[in-house]
Order: C-alpha cells, then structure tokens, then sequence
C-alpha cells in the first residue's frame, strides 16, 4: 500500500520532470536553428528509435513488436504525430519559446475535439468551455496581423492541431500495443519520412552541432522516459494537468538564455490556458 501511494506521489514529479526535458529540447533546437528543420526531427527519431529499440529489448519484449491489432491507427498517429513535430520544430526556431510552448499545450483541448469528432467519446459541457477560453488565450498569444510575421504563429498552431490528431490516434489503439512499441514505430516513421525532404538540402554539421543534435534526442529521450513513469504513477486526468509546467519553463529558459522578454498580452493568454487546462481537470475530476 505504502509504496503504491508513495508512486502515486511521484507521478506529478515524473511529469514535471519530463515537462523540464521537453523545454530544454527547445534550447538545442534554437542552437541549430540554422540547420533545416528536418534534419533536426531525424537526429530527434534516430536517437528516440535507438533509445525505445534498446529498453524494450533490455525488457525482452521484442515479440511486442509485431502488431497485428492496430496498425491503421499506429500508421495515423506516426503520420500527424510527425507533421506536428515539424511544426513544433519550425515554430521553436522562430517564436519565442514561450510563446510556442504555449500554442503547443493547445493540442490536448485538440485531442477533445477529435475524440468527440472520430471516435464518438462525450465532450461535456465543461470541455466545452474549457476548448474556447483556450482558443482565446492562444489568440492573446499569437496577437493576430494580417501579415508574413504570422506565419510561424499558424504553423505552431497547425502543429498543435495535428498532435492532437495524433493523440487521439492514439487513444484509439488503447491498451492494445505497448506505449514503447508505439513510439520506436513513430520514430522509424519519422525519421525514413524526413530523407525525401533532405534529398539536396542535406547541410553537413560541425562538431557543434552535432553535439546540440543529439541533445536534442536525449533531452527527448529524457521527457519521453520521465513522461512514462508519470503515467505509470497515477491516473492520467490527475497527472496530465502538471504538463503545462512546460510553459513555466520555456519561459525561464527564454528569458535567461536569449533574452526574450514574454510581454503582458502573451502572459495573459498563457495563464488562460493553463487555466482552461486547470477548469477542465477539476470538472472532470467531479464528473468521473
């Protein structure tokens, strides 16, 4: 009993931890920023594969790696799960980080919006609520102009859409395939899916930015391992709130490693929706 309450504990320590190794992934994305994008997202999935290829076969679960039931979705979830890191990826280099871990933490409401839409899941009244204050606390952020400066707002925006298309894809697979199983298929996906794109635009590294490369995958590596034993420690409604700690972060480690200053307006809107997330969390907790 004892050590059951003490993992339950720590399931809000997990997740913040991983939210800390989520944000600091964002540091060597900028450091490389004048390296493409996809090249940046396949170091992220190489090292992410290796890392998911080596612990399940330290769990000798490898027989978990052929799916029979669910590939139709684990195919979906790859695919919009890659275009949302893209996305995420782009916006990082050319937002605030602040401001684009914050259009990020929309795709749970996003997730919402699909379950109801693809998979017949209720979306109650509080949910409701919940999705449009969001929706205006990512407008007080992105701070609208009918302008070019729009565009890495919008594609951050489109990267929360489609990782909220990816989770509910993955909602959908349930507890048929194994979360490690699910996420080795999503970096091999990713990463074969990037070499189309880096046919001629290939840029050859420094030493450098090698080194920040693969920080990028093992900060990744980091918040996905931190995020599976948050999971693991509790329900995930109780859990899942502690991920907007990632915000938190980002804005910290804008402010003292490239001085971005995060204005009032764009602070606004981020407690929103940490808000929104927060009202939702409460009334579902009354609901169930």
């Amino acid at each position: 009993m004892n050590s059951l309450k003490k993992a339950k504990n720590l399931g809000p320590i997990y997740m913040i931890a991983s939210s800390f190794f989520f944000a600091l992934m964002a540091v060597f994305i900028r450091y490389t920023k004048d390296l493409p994008t996809f090249e940046q997202v396949v170091f992220r999935n190489f090292v992410i594969s290796i890392l998911m290829f080596l612990l399940i076969v330290k769990e000798k679960r490898t027989h978990e790696m052929k799916v029979k039931d669910g590939k139709k979705e684990i195919f979906y979830r790859s695919l919009f799960g890659f275009i949302g890191m893209v996305c995420n990826f782009y916006a990082v280099k050319y937002l605030n980080i602040a401001d684009s871990s914050a259009i990020g933490k929309l795709s749970p409401f996003f997730v919402m919006i699909f379950a109801a839409l693809l998979l017949g899941e209720k979306l109650e009244k509080h949910s409701i609520v919940a999705i449009i204050l969001s929706i205006l606390g990512m407008l007080l952020v992105v701070k609208p102009k009918f302008d070019g400066s729009m565009v890495p707002s919008l594609v951050a925006v489109a990267g929360a859409v489609s990782a909220g298309l990816a989770m509910a894809m993955l909602s959908a697979v349930g507890k048929k395939v194994r979360g490690e199983v699910i996420i080795l298929y999503f970096g091999i996906f990713s990463t074969l899916a990037c070499f189309p794109f880096l046919v001629g635009n290939f840029v050859i590294p420094n030493g450098t930015e090698i080194l920040n490369l693969l920080m990028i995958g093992v900060s990744a590596g980091f918040g996905q391992f931190f995020l599976t034993l948050a999971y693991k420690s509790g329900k995930a409604s109780e859990i899942a709130i502690y991920n907007f700690s990632q915000i938190i972060f980002s804005i910290f480690i804008g402010y003292f490693l490239f001085s971005e200053k995060t204005d009032l307006i764009s602070l606004t809107g981020m407690a929103i929706i940490i808000l929104s997330a927060y009202y939702n969390y409460k009334r579902s907790i009354v609901y169930d």
